[in-house]
């Protein structure tokens, strides 16, 4: 018997036609509950588990990770070169995160029990991108509440706002925001202007080409590091941040407030990057104009105090984590997933999307 590598039920079903078409391997839904999932990995002796995006701050599926990897995997004998590998660094086991986001996968762990973490970046970008646009749209033209008027049996239209020649406030220009950036400032005809963490020589050398022709590439009306020259001259700010300790928490209340009177939000990056409750009080004080959200701290959503529901507020869109949730991109990430896999199991590291 070969090596079995489980996959947390959620993203088995997202990807199965492509994890049910390869024949190397033999692919088994798990549980993504810590300690069942632990369980399966033991019972299998799995050394490689593709995993969505829950938490995992304990220890228990690295434990048994290691001690699948210990064993020798399912259907190998524990091996000197493998025990070997671990005294110089290499890795014994894989977590593949089937997306991008790694902030619920604990890093000391992994480093404690030599476990190599990877994730599948660039296939999900177009999805993303189309996601914030769609949301951006739907909060100017007040699609939600038009669309549960009606199903209510009201004909009750409502005003709404053009995007073309509004300017939109990109926090980040990754790969996804350099898309929605394309979208937004070449295809709507807003006026653009980027926040990211490089300087502009440093953009320049990263996307090798000069300033000019990035912002004829992406649409882009400015790019600058500083996000308080942007978020007074945003009609709507759209968060493309990874979260890190200095990101955590980025729009706090004291930049929502520099936020122009009216604006709108739009965040399918990271929930942290936003302080919740200083959002719940921007938006139910009317100083912004609403917010459109497919991330939040805690998933499934749980507002951060009884009184501050985002859920409540008129002017608030929320999707489920959705942004890269389609069969298209589903396809791509587990592709990319299996990918990582064969890399690590054939000891080709530098073939790995690894991310620790």
């Amino acid at each position: 018997m070969g090596e079995t590598v489980l996959v947390t039920a959620a993203e088995y079903a997202k990807g199965q036609a492509i994890f049910q078409s390869q024949t190397e391997w033999t692919l088994l839904p798990a549980p993504a509950d810590p300690d069942p999932l632990a369980d399966a990995i033991r019972t299998h002796r799995a050394r490689c588990v593709i995993l969505g995006p829950e938490p995992y701050p304990d220890e228990t599926i690295y434990a048994a990770l290691a001690q699948a990897a210990g064993s020798g995997g399912a259907g190998h004998a524990a091996s000197p070169a493998r025990d070997a590998g671990t005294e110089d660094g290499a890795p014994i086991a894989l977590i593949a995160r089937f997306g991008v986001g790694c902030d619920g996968v604990h890093r000391e762990h992994l480093r404690r029990h030599a476990i190599a973490l990877a994730n599948t970046p660039g296939v999900l970008d177009v999805s993303v991108a189309e996601h914030t646009v769609w949301l951006l749209g739907a909060l100017a033209r007040h699609v939600a509440p038009l669309h549960a008027g009606m199903l209510d049996g009201r004909w009750a239209p409502r005003t709404g706002t053009e995007l073309h020649d509004k300017t939109l406030g990109l926090l980040g220009l990754g790969r996804i925001g350099r898309h929605v950036a394309r979208i937004c400032g070449l295809g709507l005809g807003m006026r653009v202007l980027a926040v990211g963490r490089s300087t502009p020589d440093e953009l320049e050398v990263r996307l090798g080409m000069s300033m000019r022709t990035i912002r004829a590439t992406l649409g882009l009306a400015d790019y600058t590091t500083d996000p308080h020259a942007v978020l007074p001259a945003a009609d709507a700010v759209s968060l493309h941040l990874p979260v890190s300790e200095t990101t955590r928490g980025f729009l706090g209340a004291q930049r929502l407030a520099a936020m122009k009177p009216g604006a709108l939000l739009v965040n399918t990056a990271r929930g942290s990057l936003v302080d919740e409750p200083a959002l719940y009080d921007a938006l139910a004080s009317g100083r912004l104009g609403g917010a459109a959200l497919d991330v939040f701290t805690r998933e499934p959503y749980q507002p951060a105090a009884p009184d501050k529901d985002l859920r409540t507020l008129p002017n608030v869109l929320l999707t489920p984590h959705v942004g890269s949730n389609t069969r298209e991109c589903n396809a791509r990430m587990a592709a990319r997933c299996l990918d990582n896999v064969r890399a690590f199991l054939g000891h080709r590291l530098d073939q790995l999307a690894r991310v620790v």
